[in-house]
């Protein structure tokens, strides 16, 4: 931790086992490959805003982190938008900012807890008696982690930094410590809670073949690991289903509701920054307006207009910025859809119905 700031603590064997039973709902499993990678820089020429995914898995967390950070450099930015260039510097800055507004929210603005990996711990006689109690399997990763404690914003933010070179280390574990950090920031106990736990039902955040699940998304993005992403609580004949609390600080539209298998609400759809993780094809990716001033912003609210909108897939290597121009009118008619509609389009449409898309000559998307 940065000095004078909380000191951290090797995290308890028993907490290390209830954060993989919560994760992939047993002490015994570890994160494979895909999710062995840092928060490391793009170092595309244009594309120094983004972060780099390697390989299929944590596309939701890694476009929620980018989600975060992108409010930090927009909010930079001069009129107009992102710039061409982004120095390491700025970007390291974005990110910590962007991590720390993650994990402060999570824990509920009162406290915060950030995860780090520091150098292979050495363990005690009970230490080893709990390791073999819990069935922990040791990964490497999980059992030498040190958890910094914080109660303010301030100590939160200089806990990141003081935690972000080893974040950032290309193949490192940076994405499973932010996991970990939003877990232990919310409380274990608190997320279990998100997830609507059946008693006596095992609970995992983890999704299908490793992938995010929407709860661990929606943990980043709202700090609660909840089910669904419609706004407040329906109650369905007793069956109480928990959705968004309030306005995102970012948004999400999702092919899922395109298919009506999923309904957004307007605290995600409209949320403070204009800014959305994408879900489509089971993959998360960014969409964002480019620029953020007053009067952009509030076009994207009119009942007829057009805006760019710049879209980024951190696991696709993209060669430059996708920049796509949205029009539509206050009667909102139908667009003529087929199989070849690109689902980013599809994906628009959820939050501005019968908008048009041209793609300004990159090749859709299909």
């Amino acid at each position: 931790a940065a000095a004078g700031g909380p000191r951290g603590k090797s995290i308890e064997i028993q907490e290390a086992a209830a954060l993989k039973k919560l994760i992939f709902g047993s002490a015994k499993s570890k994160f494979n490959s895909a999710w062995m990678q840092g928060l490391y820089q793009n170092t595309t020429p244009g594309l120094g805003f983004g972060i780099v995914q390697t390989a299929g898995g944590p596309c939701g967390l890694i476009a929620s982190v980018q989600a975060f950070m992108l409010r930090h450099l927009l909010a930079d930015s001069s009129p107009g938008g992102l710039s061409a260039e982004h120095s390491r510097e700025a970007y390291e800055q974005a990110l910590a900012r962007g991590l720390a507004d993650i994990l402060w929210q999570a824990g509920g603005e009162r406290g915060a807890a950030v995860a780090l990996v520091s150098g292979k711990r050495r363990f005690t006689p009970e230490e080893e008696d709990a390791v073999r109690a819990s069935k922990l399997a040791l990964d490497d990763v999980t059992e030498d982690v040190t958890v910094v404690r914080t109660s303010s914003y301030a100590e939160t933010l200089a806990a990141v930094q003081g935690a972000l070179k080893g974040w950032l280390a290309e193949e490192g574990s940076g994405v499973v410590m932010t996991l970990y950090s939003a877990i232990l920031s919310r409380g274990i106990e608190k997320v279990h809670f998100d997830l609507e736990a059946v008693e006596g039902c095992d609970v995992k955040i983890m999704g299908a073949h490793n992938y995010c699940s929407q709860e661990m998304v929606n943990l980043l993005l709202v700090g609660r690991a909840v089910p669904n992403v419609f706004d407040g609580v329906k109650d369905l004949d007793g069956l109480v289903l928990t959705g968004i609390h309030a306005q995102g600080s970012v948004g999400l539209v999702t092919l899922f509701e395109h298919y009506k298998s999923m309904e957004v609400g307007e605290h995600l759809k409209r949320p403070k920054a204009p800014i959305w993780v994408v879900c489509s094809e089971s993959h998360f990716t960014i969409l964002f307006l480019n620029d953020v001033s007053q009067a952009s912003r509030e076009a994207t609210e009119a009942a007829e207009g057009q805006m760019h909108l710049a879209y980024y897939d951190q696991l696709s290597k993209q060669d430059a910025p996708i920049k796509l121009s949205v029009s539509w009118d206050a009667r909102g008619g139908a667009v003529p859809e087929d199989n070849l509609t690109p689902p980013l389009e599809h994906c628009i449409r959820t939050r501005w119905p019968g908008a048009t898309v041209d793609w300004n000559g990159t090749d859709p998307i299909l």
